[in-house]
């Protein structure tokens, strides 16, 4: 009925996903500065508000090379941070965008 859990490896944690996702998050919000900064009017709003859905082309392959490196947990926190990611730029869009 219940599934057997295997025991984590040392240095397998949400946590640690969830710092590397802050970061990740941290990046993704420079980089969409630097685009905004290149680009004028109603185009940089867009990029500034969508780094909450652009920061998931760099976290999808770091979720899946975790959990085939046999960290699932380190993957969980990646996807909880990318989680709360899109919804802070979807409340910056319904900030900026109305």
């Amino acid at each position: 009925m219940f599934e057997e859990t295997k025991p984590s490896k040392s240095g397998d944690s949400v946590g640690l996903g969830c710092a590397w996702g802050c970061l990740w998050q941290v990046g993704s919000i420079v980089l969409a500065f630097a685009l905004a900064g290149i680009t004028q009017g109603r185009m940089s709003t867009v990029i500034l508000t969508s780094w909450g859905i652009t920061q998931w082309i760099a976290l999808v392959p770091l979720i899946l090379r975790e959990r085939s490196k046999g960290n699932p947990n380190i993957a969980k926190g990646l996807v909880v941070t990318g989680c709360v990611g899109v919804l802070l730029s979807s409340a910056c869009a319904g900030l900026s965008l109305r």
